[in-house]
């Protein structure tokens, strides 16, 4: 037997990125992927709503490391001001993959998200975020050299559960909830553009009580390492992406820094 070495090919997903709430995901809930061993990730996008004191304008900024192949952490920060009246939040997040996917099963992940939501006149509310989530891949995209009838390009399916907890000491509350979520990837068979959809049902906990969230975005990767999104979503207040009602349109950039390839002996 000869001996030979190839160079990994190892080409940066669109799909993979950061979400608004910090891991992995589409833009309010997370897939069962985390970004890899020694990759990092950074994002920041641009969203402009109508609020009751005037225009508000918002810039989500999320960093995300990979500590190992299946441990991701993050970090994010989001302020938006108008009137005299602002809000930011900086939560922290982890999340790790306790099963890898495999031919028959899914991926599996779970994960857990903390902030402090400062706002303008209000005591600070403090979020808590714990999920777990599965992602599969339903379609995979042909190679290049065999070709046949079918869908070309990947489809990926994620399904997920998640709590928040809201507390607020200076107001006396403390209420959570748990709910489903659902999102739905199309991956080009280059893998630079994805086109991903998410809906998450509606919280009921009273005076921290959001609508449901859905949103729709495209992702496409510029170089290997930096990528922009569109998209229009209705989650942006908060850690825990409490809905403002309205669906309003983002644009966003990142760059994703990845460790070199590695040489494959066989």
């Amino acid at each position: 037997m000869v001996a030979c070495a190839v160079a990994a090919l190892v080409s940066s997903v669109a799909g993979a990125a950061p979400s608004h709430l910090g891991p992995t995901g589409i833009v309010a809930t997370p897939t069962a992927d985390v970004v890899g061993n020694k990759t990092y990730d950074v994002a920041v996008d641009y969203v402009k709503w109508d609020h009751s004191l005037g225009d508000v304008k918002s810039m989500p900024i999320r960093l995300l490391a990979g500590v190992s192949e299946k441990v991701e952490v993050g970090i994010g920060y989001t302020k938006w001001k108008t009137g005299g009246h602002s809000m930011k939040v900086t939560p922290v997040n982890v999340k790790a993959v306790v099963v890898p996917e495999s031919e028959g099963s899914p991926a599996v992940a779970v994960g857990a998200a903390y902030g402090k939501l400062k706002e303008t006149g209000l005591p600070g509310v403090k979020v808590t975020t714990i999920y777990a989530v599965a992602t599969k891949t339903l379609t995979k995209a042909e190679d290049e050299w065999y070709e046949e009838g079918g869908m070309k390009g990947t489809l990926r399916g994620s399904l997920g559960l998640m709590y928040n907890k809201y507390k607020a000491s200076g107001l006396g509350l403390s209420e959570s909830a748990t709910e489903p979520f659902i999102s739905v990837e199309y991956i080009t068979p280059n893998g630079n553009t994805t086109v991903a959809l998410e809906y998450k049902t509606a919280e009921d906990v009273g005076y921290f009580s959001n609508e449901s969230i859905s949103s729709i975005v495209v992702r496409h990767m510029i170089t290997p390492n930096v990528y922009a999104q569109i998209g229009l979503g209705n989650a942006w207040y908060t850690l825990s992406n409490p809905t403002n009602g309205d669906h309003e349109l983002f644009i966003g950039v990142g760059y994703r820094h990845m460790p070199p390839a590695e040489e494959e002996w066989y």
